[in-house]
């Protein structure tokens, strides 16, 4: 009889510890996408938003920008990296890349403690992170508005526990 016991007993809590194992936070068994923001000024003040999402630790400011979906022409220099010519038609073409409507230019962004700080590097050379914003404006060095992350890219659903 007591043998018998002690295999339910067991028994019981192998099931137990499968049945925990198998309903551990959502967060250990698959990892959520990183996300950062985008916001991009054109010269009429239009402004267009979108939420990246990447698997990778980091991507490049030039990477959230490709990845938007937005239509991205750029200029390559091996020494500088990427130089944004037009975004969706706006700006200029490769040949008179940055000189085509001087002193309007893709000027670059980084929301920082709520406020934008122009980049001292290139899109290319920058390294954009989970949780950040990354900014374009047209003109003349003028800055995209601030658009807070949680504006731009809502948070991610949260696992419903299994009954």
């Amino acid at each position: 009889m007591k043998r018998k016991t002690n295999s339910i007993c067991l028994a019981l809590t192998m099931l137990l510890t499968l049945a925990v194992a198998g309903t551990g936070l959502p967060g250990a068994r698959a990892q959520s996408p990183h996300r950062v923001g985008l916001v991009v000024r054109f010269a009429d003040d239009n402004i267009v938003t979108r939420c990246i999402e990447f698997s990778e630790p980091q991507i490049s400011g030039y990477d959230v920008l490709t990845r938007s979906g937005l239509n991205v022409v750029a200029s390559f220099d091996s020494g500088m990296g990427a130089a944004i010519c037009a975004i969706e038609g706006i700006g200029c073409p490769v040949e008179t890349c940055l000189t085509c409507a001087t002193p309007d230019y893709w000027s670059y962004w980084h929301l920082e403690d709520g406020a934008w700080v122009y980049s001292q590097v290139g899109a290319s050379g920058y390294m954009a992170h989970d949780g950040g914003v990354e900014g374009w404006s047209w003109g003349a060095g003028v800055p995209p508005p601030v658009v807070p992350f949680d504006q731009i890219c809502a948070p991610p659903p949260t696992a419903t526990p299994s009954p």
